[in-house]
């Protein structure tokens, strides 16, 4: 009962304005060459570039800026949530008429040659009439 009590007094005596952690998460930071499959346009290229934003992530949580240009310089901005090798990504197309936006799921790995790379599938629900893909992208 005591150390059930002492527990509670150090919990509520810690300060909500406490620092949070930081970042000790694998930084993904970079550039990365990507193909693609999509349900509508087939078979695509592009370039995404992710870039962390420190002041927002803590312990291992990763928060990124994310940009997607195709090869037809099509762009997509975005954000990603890392949790370690496990990102969460949402991208939208600069044009918003073309209600062409996504969330997406995708896995880092490191390759045998230590580049890293990830595999990305996504959902679109509004792009003619909803759509998905895969993309394989590999850090330069």
């Amino acid at each position: 009962m005591l150390k059930t009590i002492l527990a509670s007094i150090v919990f509520i005596s810690a300060p909500a304005w406490a620092s949070p952690p930081p970042f000790t998460g694998t930084d993904y930071s970079g550039t990365y060459e990507c193909k693609g499959m999509d349900s509508h346009i087939g078979e695509f290229r592009g370039t995404v570039d992710m870039s962390l934003n420190a002041g927002q992530s803590t312990g291992e949580y990763g928060a990124y800026r994310f940009t997607l240009t195709l090869a037809d310089k099509s762009l997509y901005n975005g954000f990603a949530a890392a949790d370690a090798d496990s990102l969460a990504i949402y991208f939208a197309h600069t044009d918003p008429a073309l209600k062409d936006y996504g969330v997406g799921i995708a896995k880092m790995k490191s390759a045998p040659d230590g580049k890293t790379s990830f595999i990305k599938y996504y959902y679109g629900p509004e792009y003619e009439g909803g759509g998905h893909g895969m993309e394989n992208c590999v850090k330069g």
